[in-house]
């Protein structure tokens, strides 16, 4: 009888349901700040610094940049009416020509809590997938953008693993930039020099020697009016 009832229970489907919940549930209980540890053990200790360096590339500054973040699979998603279209124009006059650019990509959630939520009502930034920005001068803790981005952050158009994919569990995040129009020329060289990277199956793990490769073709290596 006792056996009977142990096979009755074994055969349960709402037991079985409940003990896959229980397993889901054991899975997920696994905090946030436990995945970044996991990230950065397995990271070159210099990572942080690693970041700077390649957004650098593009012109950033810690003190001044901003850096946009967006859900992946909707960054600039949004159509701009008429009237859009003209406030866009007003702005590139006033601010000057500049072209937004992805650098890169973060799978890790924690960087929801880091971004400022965009209050402005500028078309531009009502795109559904933009979540908020990064900027030093409006962080709590003054800490630049580079501090704030998770280090699993890995460069454009580069390998991203996939067990850190399937640990963090979220759809992505993009890593965004303006830059001028005027460096718009190289940064496509940079673009095509980590599609050849990005060819060789590099360890992003490990150092980030191509940084090298890529020096000569950064913005500070160059004379450019900034907007």
């Amino acid at each position: 009888m006792v056996d009977h009832q142990h096979n009755n229970n074994n055969n349960n489907p709402m037991r079985h349901r409940k003990r896959n919940m229980q397993q889901r549930a054991l899975q997920s209980s696994i905090s946030d700040i436990s995945k970044q540890q996991i990230v950065s053990i397995q990271v070159s200790s210099n990572r942080r610094n690693e970041i700077e360096q390649f957004l650098k590339l593009f012109g950033y500054n810690s003190e001044k940049t901003i850096l946009q973040v967006h859900l992946i699979g909707f960054f600039r998603k949004k159509n701009l009416n008429q009237r859009e279209i003209e406030q866009k124009s007003k702005s590139v006059k006033r601010y000057g020509g500049t072209s937004f650019i992805v650098v890169g990509r973060t799978y890790d959630p924690v960087i929801i809590q880091n971004v400022i939520r965009p209050k402005s009502k500028d078309p531009l930034e009502s795109s559904p997938g933009y979540i908020g920005y990064l900027w030093k001068d409006k962080n709590p803790e003054n800490k630049s953008p580079h501090e704030l981005i998770p280090l699993d952050f890995i460069p454009v158009h580069l390998p991203y693993p996939d067990d850190w994919k399937k640990m963090f569990a979220t759809k992505g995040f993009l890593i965004a930039m303006h830059v001028p129009t005027s460096f718009v020329k190289d940064k496509n060289k940079i673009t095509r020099a980590l599609y050849r990277i990005a060819k060789n199956g590099p360890d992003i793990r490990k150092d980030w020697n191509f940084l090298n490769d890529l020096k000569n073709l950064g913005y500070n290596t160059h004379t450019y009016t900034k907007s």
